[in-house]
């Protein structure tokens, strides 16, 4: 039927004297300074007339309106705006669910943009910012969003499709997620469909936020976007406890639930379980682990400024026995191989593999150790520790390709099981450490290749990947090292382009994190226990759930702020650290029916179709209280000089 463009005062006067202009619209396209970009494809549908009104909202973003009204009775219908960018592009987005099409790596989560001629599509709640598609083409790059739904019945869903001319960024009412949903880790159920009837006179809308920009040479085509994105963001914080009640909690976590002795073994355990009546219990399996999800290293460290803080002896002794176990001769094999984890060492398995994440983790965490025990009066077992974290860059070091890159796995004959995903830059931060105590420039020049491999990389792909070791694929967490490692060469060298790398890091890194609070029925445990989802971050696109990984670079973004002078960091470091703080029990916090222990949090937060399977009335806060985000929080701070930062 017949669709009406309507274009305020303003963008009309404003596209006339076109020579002033950035973006503008003209006859239903889309235009740069004159060059058509795109175009806002008219809606067809039977018996519904459309008007679209065209708002500015800057040089580079509108606003449009769609309305759509119905002429007869209508029993189903399906409405859409759909934005053509209508040239060749070599990237297209749905931030934290599709990077190009998902084809890197082993998973099985959704490939493609399409399947047996249908468009997959998801709904809002899963992307960071509503509904959100990136395109990129030669010379442009093209966003597509819409506004948080006032209501559930105004929920909506997105897709984007390229083909060899052009990309289609579309936005669609009702909700919907079709050929299937993701429901799990490689896991699919039914389409998720909303019948939506109108009648005759029924009127629906529909906005989108088209933000268009002309490539600059060396500029991070994605920043324009990312930034608008968030200076449009509704900033609605989380209320949380004082930094200092954060860290009491965590420090009890650690000593009082997470702390586990087991034949030889002293240190922290993984995690806790219901134990089926009522309580908690360690997790019986997959136990000890050194970084990742276990974080022993890192809790080591943490206990050792408890004490050094305040003098806490309980902290200190439970430090020095977990450092015990974690640099025993059992640890560590003669050609420098290190177990991250104790399971197999209490189990005398000798098929270990050992990861780059862990073994990352542990060496930066020991080389930090190594100084902390100095100032608690320790010198041998400062030299032990700074020994174990030297093995371990020197193994990786004596076997890293001669591209640069580091790899993903060892066995314990030295053999590196696979090279593939930046999950290898958890290398960089210990060997860039080992340098720095050492004065050995062969530290330093496998830090720099490596760098250079890893960043390359992921500005030829514009993802990283395989940092979560439960999935094989594009993903988030893979990229922290990379953001740390920019901001560790810009100490070393003084060479401003590490701060540019470290933005571009960081502009990936925020399409993983959710830019508005969520609204969900009032029944939900989301809404009853007042979880905020803004500033959290997915996991991965294997992986579609929230968690707080995010807090591991808080001080790398309030340090970007500095550095840069831009708010925006430090504001995305705060709601990073709000939304990471939500929920850690006092002791007497009670979730699902179970009281949970004193600074426990659970480690995901489901804000989508995800897990679920199509059961009605499933928690969307789970149970597993896993050790790392308490370590991450402790991290954070004892790395911060001014606690007070967090706390405005």
């Amino acid at each position: 039927m017949r669709n009406t463009l309507i274009i305020t005062l303003l963008l009309a006067l404003f596209a006339s004297c076109s020579n002033q202009s950035r973006l503008y619209v003209g006859d239903g396209r889309l235009y740069i300074d004159g060059t058509t970009v795109g175009e806002i494809a008219p809606y067809t549908t039977a018996n519904i007339r459309t008007t679209d009104k065209v708002e500015r909202v800057n040089d580079n973003t509108i606003k449009l309106t769609r309305t759509f009204e119905a002429l007869a009775d209508i029993d189903s219908v399906r409405l859409t705006i759909d934005i053509r960018h209508s040239r060749p592009c070599h990237r297209a987005i749905i931030p934290s669910v599709c990077y190009d099409g998902n084809h890197w790596g082993r998973g099985k989560e959704p490939k493609g943009y399409a399947t047996d001629g249908i468009c997959h599509t998801y709904s809002y709640r899963r992307t960071p910012i509503p509904g959100a598609t990136y395109s990129e083409s030669e010379k442009y790059s093209v966003a597509v969003w819409s506004e948080l739904p006032a209501s559930e019945s105004e929920a909506f869903s997105c897709s984007i499709l390229p083909d060899s001319l052009a990309t289609t960024h579309t936005l669609i009412l009702p909700e919907e997620e079709r050929p299937f949903t993701y429901i799990d880790k490689n896991r699919y159920g039914a389409p998720h469909t909303i019948k939506l009837a109108m009648q005759k006179g029924d009127r629906k809308q529909l906005q989108a936020y088209i933000h268009i920009t002309e490539k600059q040479e060396g500029a991070d085509p994605i920043g324009p976007f990312i930034d608008q994105a968030w200076a449009m963001a509704d900033k609605k914080y989380a209320k949380v406890i004082p930094a200092e009640k954060v860290w009491e909690y965590g420090v009890r976590y650690a000593k009082e639930s997470l702390w586990a002795e087991e034949r030889e073994y002293k240190g922290f355990s993984i995690g806790l379980l219901p134990n089926g009546q009522g309580g908690w219990k360690q997790r019986p399996f997959v136990k000890y682990e050194i970084g990742w999800c276990g974080q022993n290293s890192s809790y080591i460290n943490s206990l050792l400024v408890d004490y050094l803080r305040g003098g806490n002896i309980e902290s200190k002794e439970k430090a020095l026995a977990a450092i015990d176990t974690w640099t025993a001769p059992a640890t560590l094999r003669p050609n420098g191989f290190y177990t991250i984890s104790y399971d197999d060492i209490l189990a005398g398995r000798t098929t270990a593999v050992s990861d780059a994440c862990n073994l990352g983790t542990a060496a930066y965490n020991f080389f930090e150790a190594s100084v902390l025990l100095q100032q608690c009066e320790d010198s041998l077992r400062a030299a032990r520790t700074k020994e174990v974290a030297l093995a371990i860059c020197d193994f990786v070091k004596a076997r890293q390709d001669s591209t640069g890159v580091y790899g993903k796995g060892w066995n314990e004959a030295g053999e590196c099981l696979y090279r593939d995903g930046t999950v290898g830059a958890f290398m960089i931060a210990p060997m860039l450490s080992a340098y720095n105590v050492t004065s050995d420039k062969s530290y330093l020049a496998s830090a720099t290749d490596a760098y250079d491999y890893y960043y390359d990389e992921f500005l030829k792909n514009g993802y990283t990947t395989a940092g979560a070791l439960d999935t094989w694929c594009v993903d988030k967490e893979s990229s922290m090292p990379l953001l740390r490692a920019s901001l560790l060469f810009f100490d070393a060298t003084g060479d401003s382009t590490y701060i540019s790398k470290a933005e571009r890091i960081s502009n990936y890194l925020s399409t993983w994190m959710w830019h508005y609070t969520a609204d969900y029925d009032g029944n939900t445990d989301m809404e009853v226990y007042g979880y905020n989802t803004f500033g959290a971050t997915s996991v991965s696109v294997q992986h579609h759930h929230l968690d707080v990984y995010a807090l591991l670079w808080v001080g790398e973004w309030l340090r970007l702020a500095e550095l840069t002078g831009r708010s925006i960091w430090r504001e995305k470091a705060l709601a990073v650290w709000t939304n990471g703080c939500q929920l850690i029990s006092d002791g007497t916090l009670e979730i699902n029916g179970l009281v949970r222990p004193v600074g426990s949090q659970n480690e995901a937060f489901f804000n989508c179709r995800w897990g679920f399977g199509g059961t009605p009335g499933r928690s969307r806060i789970n149970n597993w209280l896993v050790a790392w985000p308490g370590a991450f929080r402790l991290e954070t701070l004892r790395k911060l000089s001014d606690w007070g930062v967090l706390d405005e």
